[in-house]
């Protein structure tokens, strides 16, 4: 027996030191979850930024495939995001220690250490008189032209956000007759007529504004503001004949300088109108562009503008925004959605259509920005 009492004896104390040991690592880990709020920071604003970016994108798809059913489009916003953290943790530590030849000692330990997150989202349905007012309002026609000299790209702008130009008119944005009645392929038929003029007429634009035949210039006077189209006197001789066709166009008397006005009746022959669309009215353009399951087209459940072929597909080189449809969930996508058992989404290597989305969203934020809502009044802990 006391042979054996010296072989446990050490052994017991050994033991015990090796858990003092652990208790004392786990000691400093629980001190270094002190500072894991501060460490949540980056990651959770990048991912709360990206989720909002995501689902604004989405949300504007949706709506704009609604539109191509004829639903009414509905937006909420992300008024707030509120993320609460709770770190629990806790030490415990016993030992029983003993005399004797026979002592031994026991060192006993406990930890506890927990994390959670409450995060607080509220949204808000953007809704009212007033956010009505600024969806159907026109597009101020100096934003188009300040988006220009300040280097932004506006081709796609003025396919999306301009109406009329002058005596050319873009297709329109109404609804045509639903299909069954005799005349919807006729009107389908001049309504596109109408869109590769307007098509044809921003090509000779910018042509001619890239070899600084036209420009459009601003005139303070009188603490009045006006622009003016200006055609150079000297015009190169290759330019002529896309000059002139430009002036059939859009109606261009012969003559070098004229106001840009948004009146379209009693115009005099220095002046160009220029009619811009409303948000809801570039949104109706746009949803011209989804690309309609064949089964819906031909169920009568939308219009038919003839803008697909036989195989469902959008003729190229019209409508400068393209939704694809599909029964599956899109690999390659830059924002998806569902409707009605299928998938509505933007290729991500479909350049035009992602500038043509980032534009309605951008302009949805200017024209209609969120209303005022009361912020919720929450009591939290603190310490």
């Amino acid at each position: 027996m006391q042979m054996q009492s010296l072989f446990t004896g050490p052994k017991e104390k050994k033991t015990g030191l090796g858990c003092c040991v652990l208790i004392v690592a786990l000691m400093f880990l629980i001190a270094g979850c002190a500072a894991q709020g501060a460490k949540r920071v980056p990651a959770d604003r990048f991912d709360y930024n990206a989720a909002i970016a995501r689902s604004t994108r989405e949300q504007m798809l949706i709506n704009i495939v609604r539109s191509r059913y004829l639903e009414v489009p509905v937006f909420l916003t992300v008024s707030s995001v509120l993320t609460q953290y709770e770190y629990d943790r806790s030490l415990g530590l016993g030992g029983v220690l003993e005399s004797g030849n026979d002592a031994i000692d026991a060192l006993s330990g406990d930890t506890n250490l927990r994390f959670s997150e409450r995060p607080t989202i509220t949204y808000l349905p953007v809704e009212g008189q007033e956010f009505s007012a600024h969806l159907l309002a026109e597009i101020p026609s100096e934003l188009i032209f300040a988006a220009a000299q300040s280097g932004w790209p506006i081709d796609i702008f003025m396919r999306i956000g301009i109406q009329r130009i002058g005596a050319l008119e873009n297709m329109s944005f109404g609804e045509i007759p639903a299909t069954g009645y005799g005349e919807t392929q006729t009107r389908s038929a001049t309504e596109l007529e109408k869109l590769k003029r307007f098509e044809r007429m921003i090509e000779l634009i910018f042509t001619l504004s890239d070899r600084e035949v036209i420009e459009v210039i601003h005139v303070e006077a009188n603490e009045k503001s006006e622009t003016y189209l200006v055609i150079v006197d000297d015009v190169p001789e290759d330019l002529r004949s896309e000059l002139n066709e430009l002036r059939q166009l859009i109606g261009l008397a012969n003559r070098s300088r004229f106001r840009i006005t948004e009146r379209v009746i009693n115009l005099k022959d220095d002046e160009l109108s220029i009619q811009t669309r409303s948000i809801m009215a570039m949104m109706e353009f746009m949803a011209r562009g989804v690309e309609v399951p064949r089964e819906h087209l031909q169920g009568g459940r939308v219009v038919d503008y003839g803008l697909q072929d036989s195989n469902g597909e959008l003729m190229k080189g019209l409508i400068p925004f393209k939704m694809r449809s599909s029964k599956d969930r899109p690999e390659n996508a830059f924002a998806a959605v569902r409707f009605h058992d299928y998938w509505y989404y933007i290729d991500h290597n479909d350049i035009t259509s992602k500038r043509a989305l980032s534009l309605i969203i951008i302009l949805f934020r200017l024209q209609a920005p969120t209303p005022a809502g009361a912020a919720p009044i929450l009591t939290l802990p603190t310490g």
